[in-house]
């Protein structure tokens, strides 16, 4: 990134920075360990059920991930379905405010990439 481009950037950040800091906000809400990737999968594949996104996550525990599903629905990222059945069949589903993190996910999937090949 060009110079000009960065300072351009981080002027604007502190001319408009409110009370609150809003990368702080969005880090209280996505940054714990789990939830990225809990929204990576559901991004992939939207409409898991519990076991099968506990599967596509990989070494999380029953309790973060119930943990972090009942977090991300709270923040209004993710909604969870129950139909109603026996046995019971729950599926997990991004929101339209959840859907809205592609963006922010294309950039870290971009600079992840781009680091990964330069090393």
């Amino acid at each position: 990134m060009e110079q000009q481009v960065f300072e351009t950037k981080v002027n604007r950040f502190n001319k408009e920075m409110p009370e609150y800091c809003p990368v702080t906000y969005s880090m209280q809400i996505i940054g714990s360990k789990w939830k990225i990737p809990i929204l990576w999968k559901l991004m992939l594949e939207d409409g898991q059920h519990y076991n099968h996104l506990k599967r596509k996550v990989g070494n999380i525990t029953n309790t973060m991930l119930t943990k972090s599903l009942r977090e991300l629905e709270a923040d209004k990222l993710l909604e969870r379905h129950d139909d109603q059945t026996v046995p019971p069949s729950v599926t997990y589903h991004l929101t339209d405010l959840g859907k809205e993190l592609v963006y922010t996910m294309e950039g870290l999937f971009d600079w992840g990439q781009k680091i990964h090949n330069t090393k």
